[in-house]
């Protein structure tokens, strides 16, 4: 059967070697990613609880522990505010934390020694935050790269030489499309074994959308019997190999 999201990201896979879109197993298994947390300038308790909130009332249903939903929380370094335990209890309730950058900007359009210098100012702040915490994944803000920032990536110790990106295009982000119901739905279309899924906090509004998405999205993923996990969870399963098909080829299947 033709699974158009699926033959997109793999296609995109060949065509951007140092990105990470998706992971290639028939697990039925998929990563929960949220951009851009938490949301500068807010006390504590901050908004993106509302989002491990949302998280943890859907785990109070999943009899096993291990079953529970977990997601990667990318983390722009400048947004960490006044609730200092935000990602203490983020890595306590079995989530994960992940660099975003130091700003919500364009880190391609920077000079090699400004995206560096941003990078690294985001991963102390994380390690302040959470002492010996193994920061795995970098995310860059608008998902574009560029060849010297891999470089950087390639020798950032404990890094995957990777840019975590996505199976779909950040639509919460819009306006128009940033409505619970919509979200759930516009997720769905793009859930298949091993999808990196992708929702925003960093503002009130994006967090309470997220939030509500959540709701809908995540009983009705268990009901389909996935899996949702970290991005780290997701990446450590065996890989499917699979071979490539170009373009067209994928128009006969």
């Amino acid at each position: 059967m033709f699974n158009w999201p699926q033959k997109a990201v793999e296609n995109l896979s060949l065509i951007f070697p140092h990105a990470t879109f998706y992971k290639p197993t028939d697990a039925a298994v998929v990563a929960l990613t949220i951009d851009d947390v938490p949301i500068p300038g807010e006390s504590a308790p901050c908004s993106t609880r509302w989002i491990l909130d949302a998280i943890a009332t859907h785990n109070q249903s999943v009899s096993n522990p291990d079953e529970n939903a977990r997601a990667t929380f990318f983390i722009i370094g400048s947004h960490l505010n006044q609730d200092f335990e935000l990602l203490p209890d983020m890595v306590a309730q079995g989530h994960e934390v992940a660099n975003h950058g130091f700003v919500d900007t364009w880190p391609a359009l920077q000079s090699t020694a400004q995206f560096e210098a941003q990078f690294q100012a985001t991963h102390q702040r994380l390690q302040q935050h959470l002492p010996a915490y193994p920061i795995r994944w970098y995310r860059p803000g608008r998902a574009f790269y560029t060849p010297p920032m891999w470089a950087v990536l390639k020798r950032a110790s404990g890094y995957e030489a990777s840019f975590a990106l996505a199976s779909m295009l950040p639509l919460d982000t819009l306006a128009r499309t940033a409505e619970p119901a919509f979200t759930a739905q516009y997720v769905a279309q793009h859930v298949f074994p091993g999808a990196i899924l992708l929702l925003h906090g960093g503002s009130v509004a994006r967090s309470q959308n997220t939030a509500a998405a959540l709701r809908l999205i995540l009983p009705q993923l268990r009901s389909q019997g996935y899996r949702v996990t970290t991005l780290s969870d997701l990446w450590q399963l065996p890989t499917k190999v699979t071979t490539p098909h170009s373009f067209m080829a994928q128009f006969k299947d």
